[in-house]
């Protein structure tokens, strides 16, 4: 029995040995450094990189327009024009208006002059108050003195009535006196008072005239503001009538026609669209977003004219930020060179050397390898299967892990064309036996 077991035992291992020793077949692709070229092919089509919307400036309905698609438009040449009649009833009304403010302005200085009349007035009344106060002031106190040296009189001759040196006749003329001075000083304090009042009338109409030529040279101001607005109105309106031409600035050919006469238009709204044929002429072509963000500027390009049947170089000179929102591709601008012959509207392919990245350039040992080869990526190390230098043989290699770029990974710490084993590697093992084939890139 224990020798029957020793056989096969012996068999078995036979077995197994023979199992371990079939290669397995894998698939590999080889690692490709970052600077490596590869052509992305976009078609488009050639036009100028000056491309000017003609609009108007002002509303109106449109009477002509000119030209029509294709045609080719002279710098200066009237393109467009709309209907003047309400232009020209604005330059009438503003006018009206800037007469009206004028005429306001000669109404209000006049009421400015009488105001200053006025105050000149005031002060002589002012004045002539002022004398009059002084007057009555003088008058009371002369009637004051007076009626001080009646009463002093009157009661000297009272005491000597008594003593019979005075008659009483001298008596009683001393008392009429003393009356007369009394009521003389009641009518100077009178006289004063009122004169007082009067000084106090003068200031009030002063007062009111200065306000008055206040108000009045407001309004000189107010019709001179008045008056510059509805000269503003007039050259406005007289603006709006030299803009009622569309004139090109360029000379081109006209793209589009949005417009036709009878239509409305409004300020800005584009009514031709011309190619600056003075402007480079360049090829747009549309790419995709995983495409775009392998093309930098000053990637070159080959591009083939068909219409020309004829081979042309150029450059990538733009490379649009964001996508064109009808049909989400994004713009690329190629500048040819010898494209003398080409002309606006003429389609070609373009195969676009860009790099495999938009990434930042990597390190000279950093390649790229294929994100389906990778077992597994841990604390910055990324593990794979390679073909050994057998070419019988793999191994299981353990790099730095950069980034991902796609659907490629950028790594460290192999050689570019190193093969990598992207297909079969949960068959293998590191050693293993294997039988290649090598993808189609």
């Amino acid at each position: 029995m224990a020798g029957v077991a020793l056989i096969l035992s012996a068999c078995g291992n036979g077995d197994d040995k023979s199992k371990a020793a079939e290669p397995v077949l894998v698939e590999i692709k080889r690692a490709q450094s970052v600077t490596e070229q590869t052509e992305i092919v976009a078609t488009g089509s050639f036009r100028r990189e000056k491309e000017i919307d003609l609009s108007f400036r002002i509303s109106g309905v449109l009477r002509e327009v000119g030209f029509r698609e294709g045609q080719l438009v002279d710098k200066g040449a009237v393109v467009a024009s709309i209907d003047p009649t309400q232009v020209e009833a604005q330059i009438i009304q503003a006018q009206a208006q800037a007469m009206q403010a004028t005429a306001g302005i000669g109404q209000a200085v006049e009421q400015a002059r009488a105001a200053t009349s006025s105050i000149a007035s005031a002060r002589a009344g002012q004045a002539q108050a002022e004398a009059n106060t002084s007057r009555a002031a003088a008058a009371l106190a002369q009637a004051q003195a007076d009626l001080s040296n009646a009463k002093r009189d009157y009661d000297r001759d009272a005491t000597l009535v008594q003593k019979g040196f005075v008659s009483e006749a001298r008596l009683d003329a001393r008392k009429t006196r003393l009356d007369v001075a009394e009521a003389a000083a009641r009518s100077a304090e009178a006289g004063l008072t009122a004169a007082r009042q009067g000084t106090l009338a003068a200031n009030a109409g002063i007062t009111q005239a200065q306000a008055g030529a206040g108000a009045a040279q407001a309004g000189v101001q107010a019709a001179s503001g008045r008056a510059r607005a509805a000269e503003a109105v007039v050259s406005a309106a007289a603006f709006d009538r030299r803009w009622a031409r569309l004139v090109s600035p360029v000379r081109g050919i006209v793209l589009t026609r949005a417009a036709e006469p009878g239509e409305i238009t409004a300020p800005g709204q584009p009514i031709l669209t011309v190619a600056d044929e003075d402007s480079p002429l360049i090829l747009r072509t549309p790419v995709s977003d995983k495409d775009v963000a392998r093309i930098q500027v000053g990637d070159s390009v080959d591009v083939y004219v068909s219409a020309l049947s004829k081979n042309l170089k150029g450059l990538v000179t733009r490379v649009a930020e964001r996508a064109d929102p009808r049909t989400g591709a994004f713009d690329v601008d190629i500048a040819v060179e010898g494209g003398g012959e080409v002309k606006t509207g003429f389609f070609a392919e373009a195969r676009i050397k860009a790099k495999t990245s938009a990434a930042p350039v990597a390190a000279s040992n950093e390649v790229l390898v294929p994100t389906e080869a990778l077992i597994g990526v841990t604390n910055g190390k990324a593990s794979f299967f390679v073909l050994n230098g057998d070419q019988k043989t793999v191994r299981l290699v353990t790099v730095d892990f950069v980034r991902l770029q796609g659907n490629q990974a950028l790594v460290r710490g192999i050689p570019a064309g190193l093969g990598i084993v992207t297909s079969g590697g949960a068959y293998v093992s590191d050693k293993a036996l294997v039988s290649v084939v090598e993808a189609k890139s």
